[in-house]
């Protein structure tokens, strides 16, 4: 991706792309998220070195039920409403590099004139940091089930050395016994796509609120994988799909993989949409995000067995119910 793509982001030196920072709403007042902020975004989250899914184009427009994104700001600072567990409107924390302590001010007393908790969800690691050193008073506790786990994308396009060994069989066995035929997703595959979806997501209870609301987003956006700036794969054995996975940027450095889908038939598939991903991102890609575990034993024992080179994590973050 070179600095004329359409989708490449700005260097952190140079000044703001045309929707910039100033030409959001200041908070109170919000305005529709759109594919059009994707720069002044990730942009924000390089520079304050914030890498969480939560903040991805993905996720956020991806999301959500009836209560699409809202995006406003407080000085230099982001602000992102977006729908929460309760079907109300959440905020995350303000991203950003401004003062921090003014911008929980008016958010707390927002929240406050309400009637609503004086809290905050899916704190990144370095903003919650940043909170405990200006406000002494916030109450801050990790949610382990909501880390993200970090993974160097070098070692997982390689799969080199004995950590890896068992990925790496999985791999080539794959290719040796099925010769797997790796696509990009195109809008030309998008039915076909679908009902191989539609078939994956079949095999879960009608009343399993997580995959309803995963595949609510896929079918929102996998339209717009080029509006994101993402990447999607189709792996295809003897003529038809049996993998399909799509990553997108977080910032210029991260990208996350919010999709990742294989035949349950075809052993070793998911090992390969891994690899097959990984290196196939852009060059500038350097660490991978993929996602939580969401607390399930046997999902973080999965993520574990890839060594994450770390995590980001996230907090709750309450503060007093008076002024900050």
């Amino acid at each position: 991706m070179n600095a004329d793509h359409p989708c490449a982001d700005s260097a952190s030196t140079a000044p703001l792309p045309a929707t910039g920072l100033e030409l959001l709403p200041e908070f109170p007042e919000k305005a529709p998220l759109e594919f059009s902020h994707k720069h002044l975004l990730r942009q924000v989250l390089a520079e304050s070195g914030v890498s969480s899914s939560d903040y991805a184009l993905y996720n956020l427009m991806g999301w959500y039920h009836r209560l699409p994104p809202q995006i406003s700001r407080i000085g230099s600072r982001i602000l992102l409403a977006v729908e929460g567990p309760d079907g109300r409107y959440m905020f995350l924390a303000p991203v950003g590099n401004g003062p921090l302590k003014p911008a929980l001010e008016i958010l707390m007393g927002q929240m406050r004139a309400a009637g609503d908790r004086c809290e905050l969800r899916f704190v990144p690691k370095r903003i919650a940091e940043e909170i405990a050193g200006a406000v002494h008073e916030a109450v801050i506790e990790p949610q382990r089930g909501d880390f993200d786990y970090l993974y160097d994308r070098r070692e997982l396009a390689e799969l080199a050395g004995r950590r890896f060994h068992q990925k790496k069989n999985f791999v080539n066995r794959l290719e040796e016994e099925v010769r797997p035929v790796v696509e990009e997703y195109t809008p030309g595959c998008a039915s076909e796509v679908e009902r191989f979806l539609v078939d994956w997501y079949a095999h879960f209870p009608a009343d399993d609120e997580n995959v309803r609301i995963e595949a609510a987003a896929v079918r929102r956006m996998l339209p717009c994988i080029s509006q994101i700036c993402g990447k999607a794969l189709v792996v295809r054995v003897a003529g038809n799909i049996a993998g399909f996975t799509l990553a997108s940027p977080i910032h210029r450095n991260c990208w996350v993989v919010t999709i990742e889908k294989a035949d349950r038939h075809v052993k070793g598939m998911y090992q390969y949409l891994n690899w097959a991903l990984a290196n196939r991102l852009p060059p500038e890609v350097t660490v991978i995000n993929r996602e939580t575990d969401l607390g399930i034993e046997g999902l973080r024992t999965a993520k574990l067995s890839y060594h994450p080179i770390g995590f980001e994590e996230k907090f709750t973050v309450r503060c007093a119910e008076k002024e900050v």
